[in-house]
């Protein structure tokens, strides 16, 4: 892999950590402060459940595109590819669906 592939690889996985991390977020995460409101958890007991992680779902399957793009029509098989799908395919997980299973 050169140097291009790397930093444009590199750039997209912060791009898109950035862009699962803004539109995973609750809305009134900003309440968490350690005090009688510790973790995720006790935010879903307290506040009512006005979930809008549908949308962000949706918003950002595409960032999945070009590494398909890439895998499938240009068939470039790369290690660092595959590192940087599975990153950002388990980090789109835990921010949508894992971190709101352990509160159970």
């Amino acid at each position: 892999m050169r140097w291009k592939g790397f930093t444009l690889g590199f750039v997209w996985f912060w791009l898109s950590v950035l862009l699962i991390s803004f539109f995973s977020a609750q809305d009134k995460e900003w309440l968490i402060d350690g005090g009688s409101i510790k973790n995720i958890c006790d935010l879903m007991t307290y506040i009512g459940n006005d979930d809008i992680r549908d949308v962000g779902k949706v918003i950002t399957i595409p960032l999945f595109f070009p590494y398909i793009y890439l895998l499938v029509w240009k068939k470039q098989r790369h290690w660092f590819l595959y590192l940087t799908l599975l990153a950002v395919f388990a980090f789109w997980i835990w921010r949508f669906f894992m971190r709101y299973q352990l509160c159970l």
